[in-house]
């Protein structure tokens, strides 16, 4: 997980320099990329919904985590809704002038890596995703068990569309270990991960707030 983590931190310094144009151009380019594979999304999606179905998961359980075509299409047209909001990176928050004449600016920039801790709906992955990477962070996501193919099938086609930007494929990470240990690891890498974002349950928010030493 170390090494996993140095790669993220690496690539958070090189999203948080690049050009908001260029990030409007790559967020479209992975809404478009979910789009055109919504048929292979569907059939990683389709062995996620059959070993809930062999674990018996509740149907609302299983209704989150089904994608179809209008699921899908939403999920990119999530994406560029995000990418039409207004660039968060550089903006002025507060200035004043001290009376030696100095100006100082409150500016606001990019917290870094975020880890993402979320549970059965994979939709919640390229929404994650994207919203870091308008955000100029690196994001390092752990989904549930329950998504795992779809989960993995999502990222990377988020990242195969880094590649092709010459972007690090880090910037958006999956965390491959879906286990309680593999999150109580990552809640204390405060060395590499700058935020810790637990997106779910009352119980693995309140796991999280009282064994992380990552800011949550």
């Amino acid at each position: 997980m170390q090494t996993f983590l140095e790669h993220a931190k690496s690539a958070s310094r090189i999203i948080a320099t690049l050009d908001p144009k260029t990030k409007i151009d790559v967020l479209m380019a992975m809404a478009d990329a979910l789009e055109a594979h919504s048929a292979i999304i569907i059939v990683e999606n389709q062995k996620d919904l059959e070993e809930a179905a062999r674990n018996n998961l509740s149907s609302a359980l299983v209704d989150r985590l089904l994608l179809n075509t209008k699921r899908i299409s939403d999920m990119a047209n999530a994406i560029r809704e995000i990418a039409a909001i207004k660039e968060p990176v550089g903006r002025i928050l507060e200035g004043w002038v001290v009376p030696s004449g100095l100006r100082i600016e409150k500016v606001s920039i990019p917290i870094g890596v975020i880890g993402i801790i979320y549970e059965s709906r994979p939709n919640v992955t390229s929404d994650t995703a994207a919203l870091c990477f308008k955000s100029g962070n690196a994001c390092v996501l752990k989904g549930g068990k329950e998504a795992l193919y779809s989960n993995a099938i999502i990222a990377s086609l988020l990242q195969e569309v880094l590649e092709k930007f010459n972007l690090p494929i880090e910037i958006i990470s999956l965390l491959q270990d879906s286990s309680r240990e593999g999150v109580a690891k990552l809640i204390k890498m405060d060395k590499y991960v700058d935020l810790i974002i637990p997106r779910g349950g009352e119980a693995l928010i309140r796991f999280v707030s009282e064994n992380a030493t990552v800011p949550v």
